[in-house]
């Protein structure tokens, strides 16, 4: 069977790619346009950080729930943060599509953002500086980085022990509810489903409100040759 693409932008912004292939399987991502590159220098790492922490809890799904879910039905889930966008995804049996839709737009639209889950979060991404740091590709890769372009791009994508200690709970939510909205989000699907039915969830789990990215200017330094 050959690939069938639909491509649709809903009325209150969210971008739907769908990509129709018979396998009982789905892969599903809600991808965020923003990253590293849309943070000022003092929230470095603050998109990082966000979402590791969608994946502690929501109105109603504790963190233990959001994995069970999607695990106890032979699904992966995970997430990544590029540069410029953050993504959330998941790969499931087809049947169970419409409950990995649910867990997936729960997690991008009802975090909890709980304080005692905030501060033990830092503390595991702390480690994660640390590791990286041991890393040598990953450490010069991002040494390299530092000296190609100013601030605050040059800084890493996960930001530092000063920029990561700033960042407040009401800081996190602000940015959260600033960036989290239906037109700044891609839904990509790739699996055994149908269209209609992805469009329909789609426009009875998003509302209207608008979100702006911040965006700053990508500059690079000067070489000073001898």
């Amino acid at each position: 069977m050959k690939p069938i693409f639909y491509k649709k932008i809903l009325k209150n912004g969210l971008t739907l790619l769908f990509e129709k292939r018979n396998k009982p399987v789905i892969s599903m991502a809600f991808a965020v346009r923003c990253g590293g590159i849309n943070e000022s220098l003092s929230d470095k790492g603050i998109s990082h950080f966000i979402e590791h922490l969608l994946y502690k809890g929501t109105k109603k799904r504790s963190a233990k729930k959001i994995a069970e879910e999607i695990e106890k039905n032979g699904g992966y889930l995970n997430g990544f943060t590029d540069e410029s966008l953050t993504a959330y995804y998941c790969k499931i049996p087809s049947k169970h599509f419409e409950l990995a839709f649910d867990v997936l737009s729960d997690m991008v639209k009802n975090p909890l953002f709980d304080e005692e889950e905030i501060k033990k979060e830092k503390q595991v991404i702390f480690e994660e500086i640390k590791m990286y740091q041991d890393n040598p590709m990953r450490y010069v890769l991002q040494e390299i980085h530092r000296f190609l372009y100013k601030q605050p791009f040059g800084e890493p994508l996960i930001g530092t022990e000063k920029t990561l200690t700033s960042i407040t709970r009401d800081k996190i939510l602000k940015r959260f509810q600033k960036i989290y909205c239906p037109n700044n989000m891609i839904l990509c699907i790739v699996g055994k489903a149908d269209f209609k039915e992805i469009l329909r969830l789609a426009e009875k789990n998003f509302g209207n409100q608008k979100g702006k990215i911040q965006k700053f200017k990508i500059m690079k330094k000067k070489c000073n040759a001898n």
